[in-house]
């Protein structure tokens, strides 16, 4: 899925334009960011929790070269799934079981788009 098709989804979902429907996902996109910026990590709940992982500076060599340098240290955003998220995409893919029809699993708005 791309972001325009997540924008045409959120405007038929929220039934506004796809200006508005655009304008909804960047403040959602820019929360997330700007918190992980200053706090280090986001919660969503029943989705998954975006962290941000510490690498420490380290020396690194070229495959090919063997040539060495200097990797600096750095920060790199990671997302874990939630419980119910994995319980969704688990349950999806067993075409076997119907055991997520008899629950009525509570769905986030961000997944049932």
């Amino acid at each position: 899925m791309t972001r325009a098709d997540l924008v045409e989804k959120l405007s038929m979902r929220l039934d506004v334009s796809k200006t508005n429907a655009d304008k909804y996902l960047l403040v959602f996109l820019d929360a997330i960011m700007n918190n992980l910026e200053k706090e280090g990590k986001v919660v969503v709940q029943g989705f998954g929790s975006f962290k941000l992982r510490e690498y420490k500076a380290r020396t690194a060599k070229k495959p090919l070269t063997g040539e060495k340098y200097e990797l600096p240290s750095r920060r790199k955003p990671v997302f874990h799934a939630g419980k119910e998220l994995r319980e969704i995409i688990n349950q999806k893919s067993q075409k076997h079981k119907t055991v997520w029809r008899e629950k009525q699993i509570h769905r986030p708005i961000a997944l049932s788009l």
